[in-house]
């Protein structure tokens, strides 16, 4: 009787063990390659005379059209959506994204931030700090 038991055990195991190895997820993976920033401009925590105006570099399997740029003053934030924005695309592929602030900031700290896709779903925010005096 208690060898009818272990026989039974190892079936059982068994097919449990097949059936998770069926459900293996290693080639069900998907891929995200988000997108990177570079290039930042002004230079990121160097003191600047005025802030006016900012650039960077988006990778080129960033869809251009999912680019949006926020630059915190520590009140209020500006939102610059992909048609606010001047955004060109380099011989590399490469997009570089410019944007112009309605009036020059003298002084304080300035954060701009940066959100794009690749593909949906496949996201990253990026930025940096620009200090003024």
């Amino acid at each position: 009787m208690k060898c009818r038991y272990k026989i039974l055990a190892a079936v059982a195991l068994s097919i449990s063990l097949n059936v998770a190895y069926a459900y293996n997820n290693t080639g069900a993976t998907h891929s995200c390659d988000r997108p990177i920033f570079s290039e930042f401009q002004p230079s990121p925590n160097k003191y600047n005379q005025s802030f006016s105006e900012f650039s960077l570099v988006a990778s080129a399997n960033t869809t251009p059209t999912s680019i949006n740029v926020e630059v915190s003053l520590g009140g209020p934030k500006i939102h610059f959506s992909p048609k606010e924005l001047i955004i060109t695309t380099r011989a590399t592929g490469q997009f570089e994204v410019r944007g112009k602030l309605d009036r020059p900031v003298e002084h304080g700290f300035a954060r701009v931030s940066v959100t794009a896709h690749s593909k949906p779903g496949c996201e990253k925010s990026d930025g940096f700090l620009v200090r003024i005096h």
